[in-house]
């Protein structure tokens, strides 16, 4: 079973009513003190989530470039008690930047930044922009990922991972960037919980596969595997002729989760319905981190509903958490997290979800995303944390509910 223990939701006080309805939600905790950024705001608490201050990412911060836009990660490093927060953005025709800043305590006017345009990875990327960022830390580097996109056409030309040290910035230094970049595969996602080798992934169409890249931290080079899994359907996720699937208009195929845990690998994304599967649901691969063997396709998935944008990462016992979103068939986007129990070594594992709450509504957007986000409680070995929203009362931006959703096995 799972039990969500705790829920703290945020107020459109707490938001600055600055809340989208493609909310994009991430968090970072050290305890008592917890940090939400989502687009377009950030929030800080220091009790926990009963109360919460807000942030403005678009003053916090001095101006540059054409101005803070749209994504956010946050992160808190634990080994260097370094509070990590990644801003994205708005692109003209010459390109964009993404700003990280780094602060020992979270709280507003103590942060120290760098930028970085596309031209300071590589100076031929001109006219180019970044978007759909993810971000990790291995055990002496802070991993950035993005697709790179055409400021003129908003056509992909690659995806691009940069690896800065987590010395120079607790150390407020000036930054090293290293690169490494494909023009075969985008949307590079990287595992929770990785140690001194960073693992991320992307999708083929071809075979089909995953597709594994290790990058260890004291080499150069990034190495490429990869791992044929079960065929699956990239859309449509929504149907006409069911009002209560809209939400999942933007819904793709990209990997949106992945983890690293007792010698496992995994990586999670949606796929959509087809004769075994009635509605949309998460792909779930496990391979084995020594040999890149597959281990087994635990898929979560209903015949009633479908689920859509999943996060994962391993608690500090090393069980995999995942929170998600469910709906259609009748059903609003409904809030769901819970873990896979592998316990049973000749019996395929099962995820054991729990229900949190419902949406009142559907967007008036037709569209959700683009991902949601989830800890380990720093506090309790066996729980998780988990940033979601829901919509409450109407369906628009002002009917945002962003929350805050503690849960254990």
């Amino acid at each position: 079973m799972t039990a969500i223990v705790d829920t703290k939701r945020l107020n459109s006080g707490d938001t600055g009513g600055q809340a989208a309805t493609i909310l994009e939600p991430a968090l970072a905790c050290s305890g008592k003190r917890i940090i939400v950024t989502g687009n377009w705001f950030c929030s800080r608490t220091t009790d926990g989530g009963d109360n919460w201050v807000f942030v403005d990412p678009y003053t916090e911060l001095p101006p540059a470039g054409a101005g803070f836009c749209c994504d956010q990660l946050i992160h808190y490093c634990s080994a260097r008690r370094l509070w990590i927060w990644l801003l994205q953005f708005s692109k003209t025709t010459q390109g964009n930047l993404i700003r990280v800043a780094v602060s020992s305590s979270g709280a507003p006017g103590t942060w120290t930044w760098w930028d970085t345009t596309p031209t300071d990875i590589d100076e031929q990327w001109s006219g180019t922009w970044l978007d759909y960022p993810d971000l990790a830390e291995s055990d002496n580097h802070l991993l950035l990922s993005f697709n790179v996109f055409s400021t003129t056409t908003d056509r992909w030309q690659r995806a691009v991972v940069l690896r800065l040290s987590l010395d120079q910035l607790k150390a407020r230094e000036a930054i090293s960037r290293e690169a490494w970049s494909t023009e075969e595969f985008g949307s590079l996602r990287f595992c929770r919980g990785m140690g001194s080798t960073a693992i991320f992934a992307s999708l083929s169409y071809f075979q089909p596969s995953i597709e594994v890249f290790r990058w260890p931290d004291d080499e150069e080079d990034v190495s490429q595997v990869s791992v044929a899994v079960r065929h699956w359907r990239d859309g449509p996720y929504a149907k006409p002729d069911d009002a209560t699937s809209q939400w999942m208009n933007r819904m793709d195929d990209r990997v949106l989760g992945a983890w690293e845990s007792g010698g496992v690998l995994g990586f999670v994304w949606v796929a959509s319905a087809d004769v075994q599967h009635p509605f949309p649901f998460v792909r779930v691969v496990r391979i084995r981190k020594s040999s890149n063997e597959l281990i087994d396709e635990p898929d979560l998935w209903n015949s009633d509903r479908a689920w859509a944008y999943p996060s994962v990462c391993p608690n500090q016992r090393g069980d995999v958490g995942i929170v998600a979103v469910c709906g259609a068939g009748g059903r609003h986007p409904t809030l769901g997290v819970g873990w896979l129990d592998d316990r049973e070594s000749n019996a395929l594992p099962n995820w054991q979800m729990a229900l949190g709450d419902a949406s009142s509504h559907q967007p008036h957007a037709r569209a959700w995303g683009d991902y949601l986000d989830i800890q380990p409680d720093p506090r309790r070995k066996t729980y998780w944390m988990a940033s979601a929203f829901t919509l409450q009362g109407g369906a628009g931006r002002a009917n945002i509910v962003p929350q805050v959703l503690t849960f254990k096995p």
